[in-house]
């Protein structure tokens, strides 16, 4: 199969692309010197995996249309320019309160422009080796953590669980879906109980006003095509904090 993926050096995209290794993999990435800005389709392509764009929801406020710019006008050439080929492009849970954010915004107008054969998959917070060291994850295994959202529920997905569900529908025979599937755990933590339970102690902030309370996922149209989440961030953690001190409590404290 001849796929086209946007963004293969980023945190998914390399993900994907080194679990596509049987396939003829077309890359797109400014890191290889190749902006989708500049984003032309070779011959029988078989499938496109847009997941090139801008991600920071706090960065978005100060420059709005450098986000306005690469995520909505170089991916409505990309849509555009692919209209009659089956596409998987990266949406974000943000998109449920768009007005909070310049990147909300501009995912949600993504998902008006996308053509019939496009789905969105709207990404919760995934994790996993490789993702940002400002993420909050890699600030808890970095002992760089400063401070924590204190009214924050989070949905956070494994990198490997979200591969599967690319995968469903790159190799589903009937490219026949709803535009848009929610891409989580289906289960919100509190993230300030979360940081507390892995026994850090760290000054608490009230989020920002661009950001979502809760970002839950309601993965029940994702699950009805046979895909689940099957790794545990507990598992993740407690390797990658090296057996931390956790508080002597109920995990089932965490949840919202």
């Amino acid at each position: 199969m001849k796929i086209v993926i946007t963004g293969s050096s980023g945190f998914i995209g390399s993900h994907l692309k080194d679990s596509l290794k049987e396939h003829d993999i077309i890359e797109w990435d400014i890191k290889l010197g190749k902006d989708i800005r500049n984003f032309t389709l070779d011959k029988n392509v078989d499938f496109i995996i847009h997941l090139a764009g801008l991600t920071d929801v706090r960065e978005s406020i100060q420059i709005p249309d450098v986000y306005w710019e690469k995520n909505v006008e170089y991916s409505k050439k990309i849509f555009d320019i692919c209209k009659n080929i089956p596409m998987l492009y990266a949406s974000t849970s943000c998109v449920k309160e768009w007005w909070l954010s310049p990147y909300g915004t501009t995912k949600k107008v993504l998902e008006e422009l996308a053509h019939d054969g496009h789905v969105g998959l709207r990404f919760s917070n995934v994790y996993g080796d490789g993702q940002r060291d400002t993420m909050l994850f890699s600030r808890m295994i970095n002992n760089s953590l400063e401070f924590v959202s204190e009214n924050h529920i989070r949905d956070f997905i494994h990198v490997d669980d979200v591969i599967d569900a690319i995968k469903l529908f790159l190799y589903a025979k009937d490219f026949e879906f709803d535009r848009i599937y929610d891409v989580g755990s289906g289960m919100g933590l509190h993230v300030n109980n979360l940081v507390e339970y892995y026994g850090f102690n760290v000054e608490k902030r009230v989020g920002e006003s661009c950001e979502m309370l809760d970002n839950t996922a309601d993965i029940t149209k994702l699950t009805r095509l046979g895909w689940s989440p099957k790794r545990d961030i507990h598992k993740y953690l407690e390797g990658k904090l090296n057996g931390r001190t956790k508080l002597e409590n109920n995990t089932e404290g965490l949840l919202s």
